[in-house]
């Protein structure tokens, strides 16, 4: 309806009609109305105000002040500067708390104040919504606000927030394995200054899938670098997500480097002979393939080379095994002087040894490395005061020349091995040099 219509039908209703139609508004309305006049009483009021103070129509019929139905703890001194205020004609909105008067129970509402003229006399209008609903949820969700905080902020997990790049919130933990003092020591850094440089064009590339795709990064592990330039070993997982309406990126990171040198020990105890510290014979196996796989490139030899001591038997029955194994540590340790930093020397067990030689071009290379292994062996070991002479039965297969299998080669060179034993000892000899059967 215009103004137009509505002036014309608003002179052709009557006087009763008119308050019946204004009056259906005053109750109509989802807020509560009260009309105050200049000593905050009461001297109007709508249904909503009897439903939300759950009062009868006696209580409300009395003469009831706007302080009555205002709970005790708040300072009414204020509800006077906002009535001042709104008689002046200044509108006042604050908020509030009131009190049922039946149950004591207290309502947090929201008051609005405007002067307003009733019968030639200033009034105020005070329109009142309940927001005890709307300031439960406010406090559950502080509440609930203050716990994730202090879960970040005492999480042992590192998290990292950024926008673009730029680290923007960093807990304690966090600042910690970046190894920051505080976490104003991070704060303001590229994510990128913490890789590596051949590092860099990976983690551009997620950070492109986060920020331009929503594309999470799932659990993966990473070097990092330290502010201070320390290396460390780090798992983390990225996910973005809307901070004021800009993407924004939560990083969780776990420091995994103690743990990555205890998982390096176990695989190095796992491949390695305790005694000596040696490569054992699944590591040496698996060096035999590699070697064998680059010779098929490059056409050059491999020479592997089976020994036992001779004599070391009396070591043990004189001064016992603690002897013995001071006798194995010390062959071990002349042996892997006595060849090249690329070949291996590994322990098969009890007094047998193997050594390994890489990228040979002919059996001159071979016959001198070998004797080297051999005089070095031949030399007397010193234990407890005594002096013990222990030899080295060698026997030699080289690849490809003997076989182009390498798992047979191990076999190979045993078995020149233990011709050597059978016609002499503490020599070597080369398996292609065997009699034929």
């Amino acid at each position: 309806m215009d103004e137009k219509k509505e002036a014309e039908w608003m002179q052709d209703v009557t006087k009763d009609e008119k308050e019946e139609f204004l009056c259906n508004i005053f109750h109509g309305i989802q807020d509560s109305i009260l009309i105050l006049d200049k000593s905050s009483s009461i001297i109007s009021y709508n249904m909503r105000v009897v439903e939300l103070l759950d009062v009868d129509m006696d209580f409300m019929s009395d003469s009831v002040n706007f302080k009555d139905i205002s709970a005790p703890d708040v300072t009414y001194k204020v509800a006077d500067k906002f009535m001042k205020e709104a008689f002046e004609g200044n509108d006042q909105f604050f908020t509030w708390q009131l009190q049922k008067p039946k149950t004591s129970q207290v309502i947090d509402v929201e008051v609005y104040f405007s002067k307003i003229s009733k019968m030639g006399e200033d009034v105020l209008l005070a329109s009142i919504r309940d927001i005890t609903f709307k300031k439960q949820i406010e406090e559950d969700l502080r509440r609930s606000e203050s716990r994730y905080r202090q879960l970040v902020e005492y999480s042992p997990d590192g998290i990292v927030i950024h926008r673009q790049g730029i680290v923007k919130y960093i807990n304690p933990a966090g600042a910690a394995i970046l190894g920051g003092e505080r976490e104003e020591d991070i704060l303001g850094r590229e994510v990128l200054e913490f890789f590596a440089d051949d590092r860099k064009p990976l983690i551009a590339e997620l950070l492109r899938k986060l920020y331009e795709d929503n594309e999470a990064v799932p659990l993966m592990e990473s070097e990092l670098i330290r502010i201070d330039g320390k290396k460390i070993y780090v798992d983390f997982a990225a996910m973005p997500f809307d901070m004021d309406g800009k993407t924004a990126v939560q990083v969780v990171l776990r420091d995994i480097t103690e743990k990555k040198k205890q998982d390096e020990y176990i695989r190095y105890l796992a491949m390695h002979d305790k005694l000596t510290g040696l490569p054992n014979r699944e590591l040496l196996a698996d060096r035999v393939s590699r070697a064998s796989k680059r010779r098929k490139r490059d056409k050059q030899k491999n020479a592997l080379i089976y020994f036992d001591l001779d004599g070391f038997k009396p070591i043990n029955d004189t001064l016992w095994h603690d002897a013995g194994d001071k006798a194995l540590k010390e062959i071990a340790v002349r042996v892997e002087n006595a060849i090249r930093g690329a070949d291996t020397a590994a322990r098969m067990g009890g007094d047998e040894f193997v050594v390994l030689l890489e990228d040979i071009s002919d059996y001159e290379e071979i016959k001198t490395i070998s004797q080297r292994v051999h005089d070095s062996v031949n030399q007397p070991i010193e234990i407890s005061g005594e002096s013990f002479h222990v030899g080295a039965s060698m026997g030699i297969a080289v690849y490809p020349d003997d076989t182009k299998n390498h798992d047979e080669l191990v076999n190979m060179a045993d078995k020149a091995m233990y011709y050597v034993k059978a016609t002499g000892k503490n020599r070597f000899e080369f398996y292609g040099n065997l009699p034929k059967k």
